[in-house]
């Protein structure tokens, strides 16, 4: 799977390239959240720009807020 940076998601929404995400829980930290990201069939999870590596966030409401940065709005959290 591979990674993209904040910077990179802002400037691929703003162009239409993302359009849906998803929040999962990490495999590497519990009780964390990890952010997908993707357009069609392609995905990648948001990273960190100095590492590359996955994004974790120790809440629901900062992973929320890391997407609505990048320009999604978020109004509901649904499991289906």
């Amino acid at each position: 799977m591979s990674v993209i940076t904040m910077r990179d998601a802002k400037r691929d929404f703003s162009l239409g390239y993302l359009t849906r995400f998803a929040i999962g829980r990490s495999i590497q930290n519990l009780g964390e959240w990890t952010i997908l990201l993707g357009h069609y069939e392609k995905s990648a999870f948001l990273s960190d720009a100095r590492t590359k590596q996955t994004r974790t966030f120790k809440s629901l409401d900062t992973a929320v807020k890391a997407l609505e940065e990048i320009g999604f709005e978020v109004d509901v959290l649904e499991k289906r």
